[in-house]
């Protein structure tokens, strides 16, 4: 198969029919020559399938790579060294490399691609694909654990001066979020119908992460139903309760934003409920809470753009979900490393509308200490820019 053709298969999002069947088979693949079809023998296959990697990813410029796997050549290769070593639940890789699976991995992630469509670029089988996917995350979470971490000292101090110059708001450490993300119906969970949405007849785990002043992610958690308030997934997390038992060590002194879904204290601030009768200096306070909101939207929004398996992930395991999302937050923290992590997309998605956690039947107004720390820090703003 001529290298051009190589690229044009590595870089369509859809492949033409004929050209697709040639690649689903490999043992049968066979080439016009002068009008006449010519069976391959395996020699030529095991040609075929090395020139995909000798010939075919070397070829891509620096651009071209990352836009197809997300992260740049030097960081596939520290994944592919690190992970060589490991115990892979696949027997010996059924004969793959692990340079193979790690990009056939992260292709996956990174399309929507049919998983029979991957198998067919990359030469193998639609069960081993789903077999190394499943292989790769465990292994990515196991070993690259520490690229998400709550910040501490001298990062937390980071954070906070960054979140200060950025949007204006004092002390700040990080910003709060969530999504939905799609599964089918669990089957490792004792009920699984607590994971279905009765108005959309869908099933889905929320993603709640917290992120820094850069949107790299602090914190993630996927684990719980995608129609659980967001206040009741909180509680449920490793975060949240230590938001509950222990914030000073958590946060020494310092606080997280969240968005109105969340209760209002001391250690977790939220906008001002808004009636159209805001002062100047609670509406001020208002617009700087939502510019640090968009930091953590904004990564969320561009994790599912860059790791678009997670709008359609296909699988009926809430563990292996929640596997999944966090190896795709722990590589959108690694393509924040890189050089064109400035260049990250920051677009917000429409999310789903959840009541303010006030108007609960449970919920409340904040805790005292929460309503006199927010009111201080508004009326410690300085006046609103003439430059809107």
């Amino acid at each position: 198969m001529a290298l051009e053709t190589c690229i044009a298969f590595l870089l369509a999002d859809e492949l033409d029919a004929e050209d697709y069947a040639h690649l689903k088979n490999p043992l049968t693949t066979r080439r016009m020559r002068g009008g006449e079809e010519e069976d391959h023998d395996d020699d030529d296959d095991d040609e075929d399938k090395q020139s995909y990697l000798s010939a075919t990813v070397p070829s891509l410029s620096v651009l071209e790579f990352q836009k197809c796997f997300q992260l740049t050549q030097p960081q596939v290769e520290e994944l592919v060294s690190l992970l060589s070593p490991c115990k892979w639940a696949t027997h010996k890789l059924e004969g793959r490399t692990v340079m193979h699976v790690v990009l056939a991995s992260l292709w996956t992630l990174s399309t929507l691609e049919p998983h029979s469509s991957v198998a067919a670029r990359f030469h193998t089988s639609e069960s081993l694909i789903r077999l190394h996917l499943n292989d790769f995350c465990t292994l990515i979470t196991n070993n690259f654990a520490d690229r998400i971490h709550w910040p501490k000292w001298k990062e937390a101090e980071t954070s906070v001066a960054g979140f200060l110059t950025n949007v204006g708001l004092p002390g700040t450490v990080c910003v709060l979020g969530s999504c939905s993300v799609p599964i089918d119906r669990p089957s490792d969970v004792p009920d699984p119908e607590v994971y279905r949405d009765t108005v959309e007849n869908a099933y889905s785990v929320t993603l709640l992460a917290f992120c820094n002043h850069q949107g790299c992610f602090t914190f993630v958690n996927a684990e719980h139903p995608g129609n659980w308030h967001n206040s009741r997934v909180l509680l449920e997390t490793e975060v949240g309760k230590a938001l509950q038992e222990d914030p000073l060590n958590l946060l020494h002194g310092k606080h997280v934003i969240g968005d109105g879904t969340f209760p209002l204290s001391e250690h977790l601030l939220t906008p001002f409920p808004d009636y159209g009768m805001l002062g100047e200096k609670k509406l001020r306070y208002n617009l700087r809470v939502q510019a640090a909101l968009r930091v953590v939207r904004g990564s969320l929004s561009s994790l599912r753009s860059r790791f678009q398996r997670l709008r359609c992930l296909e699988v009926n395991s809430v563990s292996q979900t929640h596997l999944a999302v966090r190896t795709c937050c722990i590589l959108y923290n690694m393509y924040l490393e890189t050089d064109n992590a400035a260049a990250a997309e920051s677009v917000e998605e429409q999310v789903t509308v959840q009541p303010p956690f006030h108007k609960l039947p449970h919920g409340h107004s904040g805790s005292l200490g929460g309503i006199s720390k927010r009111q201080d820090i508004a009326a410690s703003l300085g006046r609103k820019s003439k430059k809107r």
